[in-house]
């Protein structure tokens, strides 16, 4: 699955990875639903760490298309509940992780 972080590019993740992003984001997704942002904040970052340090860099020079945008890590709790309005609640519909 391709991800792209906005101001962050995009990053190639697999397997384990995406289970453990779709697990991630949906706390992400609470938080935005709660209207929390302390917790927002807490967990954007989680997923924007997640996909930067277990996802392998997509070249600035190649172009492919995003399966999935994640918001700009100074993203604000009012700014994701707009870009969070059409989101995925699961990410992985095969269920296997690819």
């Amino acid at each position: 699955m391709i991800i792209r972080i906005l101001t962050e590019g995009q990053y190639r993740l697999e397997g384990e990875a995406l289970t453990e992003l779709d697990r991630l984001d949906d706390f992400l997704l609470d938080a935005v639903s709660a209207g929390n942002e302390k917790e927002f904040t807490t967990r954007l970052k989680e997923v924007v760490e997640l996909v930067k340090n277990k996802g392998i860099k997509v070249p600035d020079t190649e172009l492919v298309e995003s399966d999935l945008i994640i918001p700009a890590p100074d993203t604000s709790l009012e700014e994701a509940k707009e870009l969070f309005a059409s989101y995925p609640r699961h990410l992985l519909q095969d269920g296997d992780g690819n």
